[in-house]
């Protein structure tokens, strides 16, 4: 959703999206702190009355009101208010360890992304492996993430023309994030279309929503996820 006429205010921004939804972006470049202070302004904003839900974004948060009750403005310029005095700060979520196994047919374009840098890959595996990534907020995936923490010697920017990779448990980079992909379903596609690089896969990839735990999905914002080395293959 993109915000349509923007209500003026200095850094950070709050623009009105529609007629019942306001997407607050915070100032400054991408970081955990700014993050973290996000998750509690969302936590704070969701317990307001004239407010209906809330969606953790990246570097954002899309606040949807009831338009009856709520004025936009009033509602903006208490948000900013809220952002003033939220720290950050919170306790660390779970770890999720995942195993990968990078190139080969399944990570195809690892001897690319290495190219693109002047680097070899066992040098893209090691940069990619070390950090632990943090979910920083729900995707379009059920369960996953948006992840935070790639190493930015590996920032890659995205294709312009998508290409054809095979599907479940990818493991790809696009832009300054990585992201780890669903697995294969029965019956599910075999292939999808992508602009990110597929740089390997999980094999035994996790099971990102299921409505039999509790709670259904596998991670939250604040959770952890980090890539264990399995092999490189050629």
């Amino acid at each position: 959703m993109k915000p349509s006429r923007p209500i003026e205010f200095a850094n950070p921004q709050v623009s009105l999206c529609g007629s019942a939804a306001l997407l607050f972006d915070a100032e400054g470049p991408m970081c955990l702190p700014t993050q973290e202070r996000i998750w509690t302004l969302s936590k704070q904003v969701g317990q307001w009355d004239v407010v209906v839900d809330t969606q953790v974004g990246m570097n954002n948060l899309l606040v949807l009101f009831d338009s009856s009750k709520a004025d936009p403005e009033a509602l903006a310029s208490r948000l900013l208010e809220s952002w003033r005095k939220v720290e950050p700060g919170g306790p660390q979520g779970k770890l999720l360890e995942v195993g990968v196994v990078y190139g080969g047919d399944r990570g195809m374009d690892l001897g690319e992304l290495a190219a693109h840098h002047g680097i070899d890959p066992e040098t893209v595996v090691k940069l990619h492996s070390t950090p632990e990534y943090v979910v920083f907020a729900p995707s379009t995936t059920p369960g996953f993430g948006y992840l935070f923490g790639l190493d930015p010697r590996l920032f890659t920017p995205r294709r312009k023309v998508p290409v054809v990779r095979p599907f479940g448990g990818n493991v790809t980079i696009g832009g300054g994030q990585s992201n780890l992909g669903n697995p294969r379903g029965a019956g599910g596609p075999p292939t999808f279309p992508t602009g990110w690089y597929v740089i390997g896969h999980v094999p035994e990839a996790p099971v990102p929503f299921d409505l039999s735990r509790n709670p259904p999905n596998l991670l939250d914002v604040g959770d952890r996820i980090r890539f264990r080395v399995e092999r490189i293959e050629r």
